[in-house]
């Protein structure tokens, strides 16, 4: 599982990259068409998806990598700076990321190894994910609301309604 875990982290920043280089060549050619209607299909939402799904892991194992703290975080705590005497660790948590070093819980004087921006980061990125993929299967729903929208009916397949086209 740890195995796992740690090849996820070293290919997710190199698949968002990726997945954001297909993601910007489909919203250039989609712009470009000027088609809107494109930019709300299932597979744009699924790509969005993916890069937030990247980001969020990035992130995330950034988070744990700072530094040395993953390696030791008790070694890290030893370590007496600017005069300060050698701390514990006294709580360690993985979500949300977090390794306090403290003489006991509750020390005012303790300090946080991972940076702040990092828990906000990662639930953003997501939820991004999450809201994306939810929003994927309503893609045709979106489509057919927007300017210029597609129909229901795909090309090629006669027109459920009976009626012949007039201009044909």
């Amino acid at each position: 599982m740890i195995a796992l875990l740690f090849t996820l982290a070293l290919v997710s920043p190199f698949v968002g990259v990726l997945v954001l280089g297909r993601l910007a060549v489909h919203l250039v050619v989609t712009v470009r068409r000027r088609s809107a209607a494109d930019l709300l299909g299932a597979g744009t939402f699924l790509l969005a998806a993916l890069l937030a799904l990247c980001a969020a892991g990035s992130v995330y194992i950034w988070g744990v990598s700072y530094g040395v703290y993953v390696l030791d975080p008790d070694e890290v705590c030893g370590y007496a700076q600017w005069g300060e005497h050698e701390k514990t660790v006294v709580w360690e948590s993985s979500f949300p990321l977090s390794v306090h070093c403290a003489d006991h819980p509750g020390d005012p004087g303790g300090r946080q190894l991972i940076p702040g921006w990092v828990n906000p980061a990662f639930v953003a990125a997501a939820a991004t994910a999450a809201l994306c993929t939810c929003a994927a299967p309503f893609a045709a729903v979106l489509r057919r609301k927007a300017p210029g929208g597609r129909t229901a009916t795909p090309s090629g397949v006669a027109d459920p309604s009976g009626v012949a086209d007039p201009s044909a």
